[in-house]
């Protein structure tokens, strides 16, 4: 089932609707950075009930636009328009986050869907960021944890320093070797790592997707960013990796992921 995820705030004076919205109501907002005008608004924790949206400039109308996210904005596009809504935007790329358009139903409603593309976990392990750090960054506690349930890693190489790169093995319980590499792109010790994502050989050369049998159209290079916080004297750690072609092969990875992380809590109880 879908469920609205986003709204969007016009605005004709940006700035003063910010203004108004932190001192009201406490929302944090921020500039996304991206190539157009547009603010990201948290408007609570993330354990509290309750939706995440943004302010933009005003275009037409007062109009406070939901977003609801689906598995396949293609899909749902055509499902729009066969049970008469219509279209109003075409298919837009979000960098690293997803794909969105505007529709308006049979009511004259406009609402907007989203493909949500990007994974963006946060997990709390009972250990300080120290040890979790260590565990993420020491090659031999990686091999330890890194890969899904019933994989192994047998190789994890780890030269921790901006430009400095990466190269891991995960091996399926049938046998079979899937390696990745990546570059360091920005390094706070024990509090963040930005760094590329790629699919690559035993030798570190990048190869494309359809090396080990992935559909879709993928980019050579994803982008991964880990953040350690101190939380209570545990750590909260957060994923965010962006690039996936579409919301099927995001969704197989954020299996992985978790499958990764119950492995690394195991690791850092000691018992693996």
């Amino acid at each position: 089932m879908s469920k609205v995820v986003h709204f969007e705030i016009p605005a004709e004076n940006p700035e003063r609707a910010i203004k108004f919205y932190e001192e009201v109501f406490g929302w944090e907002i921020s500039n996304w950075g991206g190539p157009f005008d547009y603010w990201l608004v948290t408007a609570g924790d993330e354990e509290e009930p309750g939706i995440n949206g943004a302010i933009m400039l005003k275009e037409q109308d007062n109009v406070v636009r939901n977003t609801i996210s689906v598995d396949s904005f293609d899909e749902f596009a055509q499902k729009i328009v066969d049970r008469g809504g219509k279209m109003l935007t075409e298919k837009m790329e979000i960098p690293g986050m997803g794909f969105t358009g505007q529709f308006q139903d049979t009511e004259g409603n406009i609402m907007g869907i989203i493909e949500i593309t990007m994974i963006f976990i946060s997990r709390i392990f009972n250990a300080p960021p120290e040890k979790v750090w260590e565990a993420w960054t020491d090659p031999e506690s990686v091999k330890k944890w890194w890969g899904p349930k019933d994989f192994t890693a047998p190789y994890a190489r780890i030269d921790l320093k901006v430009g400095g790169t990466s190269l891991y093995a995960m091996r399926s319980p049938e046998g079979e070797d899937f390696w990745s590499t990546g570059v360091y792109r920005k390094i706070i010790p024990q509090e963040l790592i930005v760094s590329t994502d790629s699919f690559a050989d035993a030798d570190g050369n990048v190869v494309p997707a359809s090396h080990y049998g992935m559909k879709g159209y993928w980019p050579l290079e994803l982008m991964v960013t880990v953040t350690f916080k101190k939380e209570d004297g545990n750590t909260r750690l957060t994923i965010q990796h962006e690039g996936f072609p579409d919301r099927e092969n995001r969704d197989l990875a954020e299996a992985g992921w978790n499958e990764s992380l119950d492995k690394l809590a195991s690791f850092l109880e000691g018992k693996i």
